[in-house]
């Protein structure tokens, strides 16, 4: 429990905060189609904070994920538990789309305390968007021809 408690909280503090969607050294590209980082970081520090369409668009992504949710999807990609992720949380992941998975996953990932294991947190938020795909598909497949 206590350990849920911890990763409740940091999920909190990082994920729904505006000062963790901010960070110097960070640039990222906000146009409609790509959500992703940036490949070469901005110098200047006006260009450092991301940008309010990709702030704003996280957000959104978050909200959609669910508060309860949040902190079961970061323990399991970025803390490593293999925490036991609920039907609803996997319909909501899946219904907020991959896009807004893989910007929030990019968004942790820029951070320095992250950053030196991004293949490790990119390979289990697949592997958590796979999962939770098959599991929303069997649960309501599509319409049958």
């Amino acid at each position: 429990m206590a350990s849920f408690c911890k990763v409740s909280v940091v999920a909190f503090f990082l994920l729904a905060s505006g000062p963790f969607l901010s960070s110097p050294a960070l640039a990222f590209e906000a146009n409609e189609q790509d959500f992703s980082l940036a490949s070469e970081p901005s110098s200047s520090s006006d260009q450092d904070i991301i940008p309010p369409a990709l702030r704003h668009y996280l957000f959104q992504c978050l909200e959609k994920l669910g508060e309860e949710c949040r902190p079961l999807f970061f323990a399991r990609i970025f803390i490593g538990e293999k925490n036991e992720i609920p039907t609803s949380c996997c319909q909501n992941l899946v219904q907020m789309g991959d896009k807004c998975h893989t910007a929030i996953t990019n968004a942790v990932i820029s951070r320095p305390e992250f950053s030196g294991n991004a293949t490790l947190f990119r390979t289990r938020s697949d592997e958590t968007w796979t999962t939770c795909s098959r599991l929303v598909e069997t649960i309501s497949p599509g319409p049958s021809a």
